[in-house]
């Protein structure tokens, strides 16, 4: 591509060749004007004035140089593989609109794609602290077992210190006579029931009016019930000396499961 510089001083030197052209021209006619006045006059078949004839083709030439016919060719150097330059578009077509709903796809697709990862970080996230809370509440659970007495008035209410079935281990004592045997099973089974499943927060030294009172609000209804007639009948068969039959042997032994065993904890809202 040329520079506009080079342009003007084509042009220039062209608009001189041309003034160089009609001077010389009209000098020569100068000169051979006193050798034309004093040659006879021609007759009318005598050829055109030459000097007009040189004026009209110095005109000719500069009608024919693009640069001062308004026409101008430039070269520019392309890759191939440019894209090609769209015109911008017209006001009164609707190729605005449509470059509008493209951009505006666009933004909707990229805005979709950035909420989504979003979801993902919070689904994690939210992932993350609830292990965090179910690790925190099994360890919670594990501490307050540890710390859980294991004796309530020198009776031994660990887990482990009771057979796989109290019910059942406790209605075989009755019918082999040894009922005080069989209530102190049922008594040490309902007390570690409700301090190591219903987290009854019994201590050592509690009574079984205080175990009672702290069953209340953690227990529900039946299972307060049920721990309620084995405190009782072992507070009357301890220390009353009263006999007890055997029917309500075996309804106790036998409710020892059904009550404290399949019996889900009451919810703690109602605990006092």
């Amino acid at each position: 591509m040329r520079s506009p510089r080079a342009d003007v001083s084509r042009i220039v030197l062209a608009a001189a060749c041309a003034f160089g052209g009609a001077a010389s021209a009209f000098a020569q006619d100068a000169v051979d004007a006193p050798v034309a006045a004093s040659a006879p006059a021609a007759d009318a078949s005598a050829p055109a004035d030459p000097r007009a004839a040189r004026i009209e083709s110095a005109v000719d030439k500069l009608r024919a140089d693009p640069l001062l016919s308004g026409k101008h060719k430039e070269h520019r150097l392309r890759w191939k593989d440019d894209a090609k330059e769209e015109p911008p578009p017209r006001p009164g077509d609707g190729s605005w609109l449509f470059e509008w709903m493209r951009s505006f796809a666009r933004f909707i697709n990229d805005m979709g794609r950035f909420l989504l990862w979003g979801i993902v970080l919070v689904l994690v996230a939210l992932a993350l602290v609830s292990v965090r809370h179910v690790v925190q509440l099994r360890a919670f659970r594990r501490a307050k077992a540890a710390q859980a007495v294991s004796h309530v008035r020198d009776l031994d209410v660990r887990p482990e210190s009771l057979p796989d079935d109290v019910g059942a281990a406790a209605w075989a004592l009755w019918q082999s006579g040894q009922v005080q045997a069989a209530l102190s099973l049922l008594y040490r089974g309902a007390l570690s029931r409700m301090i190591h499943r219903f987290e009854v927060p019994v201590t050592a030294s509690a009574t079984e009016g205080e175990c009672l009172t702290l069953a209340r609000g953690r227990l529900e209804t039946g299972a307060l019930r049920y721990v309620t007639q084995v405190v009782r009948a072992w507070e009357a068969n301890i220390y009353g000396g009263r006999g007890l039959s055997d029917a309500m042997g075996e309804a106790l032994c036998t409710g020892f499961g059904q009550r404290l065993d399949a019996s889900a904890p009451a919810a703690r809202g109602n605990a006092p």
